[in-house]
């Protein structure tokens, strides 16, 4: 009896402490998200402002990179092909998660990840204590799951050790 409490305790504890530090990372990773798409939205801004000095349009400025003789030229245009969309992808994912509700933005970032940004998140990661309404509620619902999934994992093995107690005879 006292090996399904520990065990629902662990796995609740783990599951608690995992959900509360998902709002802390998230936070962390949407300030990373705004500063990256800052960068990116000025980069292509002096690309659409080169373009238009020469009466061009985004796509017909970098159709003409690409169709240079030159294959500097064309490297620089597939470099700037390649930025566009990257700031697009995070420009994307910024707004979604800026957008949408403090509780589900943990989901939508592990829904859809920058994995590049999110990796150097997680390298300067530093824990906090979950003191916002989100991360006590976030909190509460993995321990609560975690607390479930002890449950299920203990009773998956005791019935487990009764359906092997039952095929093995006695005397």
């Amino acid at each position: 009896m006292m090996s399904a409490l520990l065990i629902r305790l662990f796995a609740a504890i783990l599951l608690g402490l995992t959900f509360s530090q998902s709002v802390e990372f998230t936070q962390q990773y949407v300030q990373r998200l705004g500063g990256a798409a800052d960068e990116l939205r000025q980069v292509v801004a002096r690309f659409d402002d080169s373009a238009r000095t020469f009466s061009l349009s985004r796509q017909q400025a970098l159709e003409r990179l690409r169709a240079h003789a030159d294959t500097l030229v064309v490297r620089q245009g597939a470099d700037a092909a390649t930025t566009i969309a990257r700031y697009e992808a995070v420009e994307r994912r910024y707004r979604d998660l800026i957008e949408a509700a403090p509780l589900s933005r943990p989901f939508i970032a592990a829904g859809d990840p920058d994995w590049a940004i999110a990796g150097r998140t997680g390298e300067d990661y530093r824990p906090a204590l979950p003191v916002s309404l989100e991360g006590l509620l976030l909190t509460l619902a993995g321990f609560g799951l975690g607390w479930a999934v002890g449950a299920s994992c203990h009773g998956a093995v005791r019935m487990r050790r009764r359906r092997r107690a039952r095929r093995i005879p006695y005397g």
